[in-house]
């Protein structure tokens, strides 16, 4: 599980990554811009938000963007979706 730094660490490599605050970050992953703000500033997080944190950085994590090699495990792999052509999709001619 995450520890309240490295869930710090991924918001800062996240919100570089895409352009965005880290409170923006905070407000996607779990509804709560002021979270980073707060364990930057000394506080911790329960088992809870943390788990929820871990859980949305391994899933939404940029694919320009690289997983710190210390903090394990890293993102999910994403999967290429194949899009079957329209039905009604004719030869062309």
């Amino acid at each position: 599980m995450l520890t309240p730094p490295d869930a710090l660490t991924l918001a800062r490599i996240f919100a570089a990554a895409e352009g965005i605050a880290v409170s923006t970050v905070g407000k996607r992953a779990i509804g709560n811009h002021k979270i980073f703000k707060r364990i930057n500033e000394g506080a911790s997080a329960n088992a809870r938000t943390l788990q929820q944190l871990e859980a949305w950085f391994r899933a939404n994590w940029p694919t320009h963007a690289l997983w710190p090699p210390d903090i394990q495990p890293g993102p999910t792999t994403r999967r290429r979706r194949t899009v079957p052509p329209p039905a009604d999709c004719g030869e062309l001619r």
